[in-house]
């Protein structure tokens, strides 16, 4: 009898601890989902546009009634208020230095060496993590966790030299394994590639979103 309930004690703990194990690892994702969910809109509103200042104004922020949100970095930053992205930039990483480019991820979105500057004609690539293991790989591990969740349309604005640059999503896909093909494409307009792992915390695909600047 008491062998059968300490059993039964054993099984109910081991239980409640995968639980929290798997509560543990899996709340990134849990935390995105439930945040983008509670999102009542895609863009911040406005009534009108005259809250927008003048010096947002003369660097390209005249959408009517959008409100730009606060980048953390006016220096080189990514904001994307659909899946509250809100990240400093990386300048210049080297793509084929592993060490470099995982140490790099620890700080932001990396922007790949060789690829074009916002506003400048052609493709600038950019890239960071969608993961689980936010304790090891840093504050930015999860950045990219909901880059699936943007659509032909979305809005991103990158900032540079404290100038806003407004992109808007024209493409977005999955790629398969380590497939570079998508990530090489040239264009004859300032067009930003996004880059992240898919599905989150593997590495199995790449997602790939692409928008074109449009002021």
């Amino acid at each position: 009898m008491f062998k059968r309930i300490f059993l039964k004690v054993i099984g109910n703990l081991l239980f409640i601890l995968g639980l929290g194990i798997a509560l543990f690892t899996y709340s990134p994702i849990i935390y995105s989902e439930v945040g983008y969910r509670f999102k009542t809109s895609k863009e911040p509103i406005l009534q009108d546009s005259s809250s927008i200042s003048q010096k947002q104004k003369e660097e390209g922020f005249d959408y009517e009634n959008i409100l730009p949100t606060v980048p953390v970095s006016e220096d080189f930053g990514v904001v994307i208020d659909k899946i509250s992205v809100n990240a400093p930039v990386v300048a210049n990483v080297e793509i084929t230095n592993e060490r470099l480019y995982m140490d790099s991820l620890r700080y932001g979105v990396a922007h790949a060496s060789g690829t074009v500057l916002p506003g400048q004609k052609g493709n600038m690539f950019m890239f960071a993590h969608s993961s689980l293991n936010f304790w090891q790989l840093g504050p930015y591990a999860t950045v990219f966790n909901l880059l699936s969740k943007l659509e032909i349309g979305d809005t991103v604005v990158i900032y540079y030299e404290g100038k806003g640059y407004v992109y808007s999503v024209f493409e977005t896909s999955i790629v398969h394994g380590w497939n570079t093909k998508p990530f090489d494409q040239e264009y004859a307009e300032p067009v930003v590639t996004l880059v992240t792992c898919d599905p989150p915390g593997t590495t199995q695909n790449r997602r790939v979103v692409k928008a074109r600047i449009v002021m």
